[in-house]
């Protein structure tokens, strides 16, 4: 899949942003060309994030002790309480990580596609590496289309009062340099249509297909992994998995004593393979119009949905297929395609999901295989309907030839 050529667009406005975004507290010069540099993108300028984020940057700075600051670096854009700036982790002369603030921002839209185009390329540039990370830190929900009517409703990203579209996500990150991983760490943004509509800006994708703990990933395991020297790509995509499962596995106890600073409600994670991507679509696309026609009513009885409490949006992508398809030959050759693309998925027994009205509940998570696919439903012409068949995964994967 090709990268858009809107990215020469958005070259020429960074060039000119550049020179009046914002100001450096140091006249710190373009750093020699580290091993990898990551870049943590918060946005926590909303209702009840931004105590999480000083969190995470405190165990961000405890798990970078562990990093060879010399030949990695770690960045955070935070837009949260005060105005937006990006800090830079590094060590002084006694190996003691430090916060340096390098860029403040007046006060700004973080999910602006300009903005975070600005910040992504000041940050890329001035460090420069054979290898790129990326953390996409917010509430999230998905592919649903960003709205101003409710908190519960959330695609990536919130800043007051707006929302970021994954189409938009799209055109910023393409203002990036290709990531090697992006670890998305909001709420139910492993769904196929993101990865799908995402997969030319990054090899590996890691997130959750259901909702995530309040507190997020626990930084002062996952920073290490994200730097660890592996031999291949994948091998630090599924270190940075394991980091952020293993530490809520270790504390979960089916959500009994649940609280934001005791998270015992367990977590689901996954890693997709990009590359892998337009397989498995070629492969869904010869499956779907042989059972689904005519905008038929689909079963979703027996499929895991990782919504259960909210609007059923996301629901097992595995347990779809085998449900349509059954275990014949067809259906064979799907699996192997979709194997190939999810490459680690783990869950805990059970997770939480809040409903509509901000209340939870635990739910099991049997027929868990790590991807979330939307299965339509109402009137194909509904708003969300058409909303939907703006992603490339629509078409790509099959769903504009069963009259959906």
């Amino acid at each position: 899949m090709r990268r858009s050529f809107r990215l020469s667009y958005f070259a020429c406005f960074v060039a000119l942003a550049l020179l009046t975004a914002c100001s450096k507290d140091d006249d710190a010069p373009v750093q020699e060309k580290a091993s990898r540099t990551v870049l943590v993108y918060i946005v926590a300028d909303n209702n009840g994030l931004a105590s999480f984020a000083s969190d995470d940057i405190a165990e961000m700075v405890e798990g970078y002790a562990s990093v060879d600051a010399d030949k990695d670096n770690l960045l955070v854009y935070v837009d949260g309480n005060s105005t937006p700036c990006v800090i830079q982790l590094k060590k002084n002369k006694n190996g003691t990580v430090i916060q340096d603030t390098i860029y403040r921002y007046p006060e700004q839209n973080s999910l602006d596609v300009p903005v975070m185009s600005e910040v992504f390329e000041r940050t890329f540039a001035g460090f420069p590496a054979d290898s790129y990370g990326l953390v996409l830190w917010s509430h999230g929900d998905g592919w649903i289309p960003a709205t101003t009517a409710s908190v519960s409703t959330r695609w990536f990203g919130y800043d007051e009062d707006t929302q970021m579209d994954i189409s938009a996500l799209k055109l910023a990150l393409e203002a990036a340099p290709h990531f090697d991983f992006i670890l998305s760490d909001a709420c139910f943004m492993q769904s196929v249509e993101v990865a799908y509509e995402l997969s030319s800006c990054v090899d590996y994708f890691i997130s959750s297909p259901t909702e995530i703990p309040g507190p997020g990933a626990f930084y002062t395991d996952v920073v290490p992994a994200m730097f660890q020297e592996t031999s291949t790509k994948k091998e630090s995509a599924i270190a940075i998995a394991s980091g952020y499962y293993n530490y809520y596995n270790a504390k979960y106890n089916d959500g009994i004593g649940l609280s934001n600073s005791n998270w015992t409600a367990g977590v689901s994670v996954s890693v997709v393979e990009s590359d892998k991507l337009d397989d498995l679509a070629t492969a869904t696309k010869s499956l779907l119009p042989q059972y689904i026609s005519d905008g038929a009513v689909i079963g979703t009885s027996g499929i895991l949905c990782y919504d259960p409490y909210r609007n059923k949006y996301y629901y097992d992508m595995y347990g779809l297929m085998k449900s349509l398809a059954g275990e014949g030959s067809a259906y064979t050759n799907w699996k192997i395609a979709f194997t190939n693309a999810v490459i680690w998925a783990e869950t805990t027994d059970e997770n939480y999901c809040t409903d509509a009205f901000g209340s939870g509940s635990m739910h099991s998570m049997t027929g868990f295989s790590g991807l979330s696919i939307y299965i339509p439903r109402g009137n194909s012409a509904s708003t969300l309907n058409k909303f939907y068949h703006s992603y490339q995964w629509y078409t790509d994967g099959g769903w504009s030839d069963t009259g959906w």
